[in-house]
């Protein structure tokens, strides 16, 4: 069954250290979550995991830096960027700009609970 939702009406929620309007969960697609994340300068998510799922940032306005992997590589994003994280890789990201950070996130299949990264 489709659903359709205006971005105002979806809920909003902390999680990790930021903002996110969840947009779709797997109660409304079997295999992905989608949500948009809105960061203040300073804010971001915690570096996590998905154990068994992939994810694709989309950077829709904002600029920031996303941590990768164990080592939490440093890697500048900026508006129109695409990142894919594969499954079981640690990642996160903090807002570095004087703007407000915005990135979509699809998590496929977003089944499991993110686990926060502990060093």
């Amino acid at each position: 069954m489709s659903k359709i939702l205006r971005l105002e009406d979806a809920v909003t929620r902390k999680a990790l250290g930021g903002t996110i309007k969840v947009m779709f969960t797997n109660e409304d697609a079997e295999n992905l979550r989608f949500s948009i994340g809105y960061f203040s300068p300073g804010e971001g998510l915690s570096p996590h995991i998905h154990p068994e799922s992939e994810e694709v940032y989309y950077v829709i306005e904002g600029t920031g830096i996303v941590y990768l992997g164990d080592e939490l590589k440093e890697v500048p994003i900026e508006p129109q960027m695409g990142l894919y994280v594969p499954s079981g890789m640690v990642h996160g990201v903090t807002n570095t700009g004087r703007e407000r950070l915005v990135i979509a996130f699809f998590v496929a299949p977003g089944r499991e609970s993110s686990i926060v990264y502990k060093k």
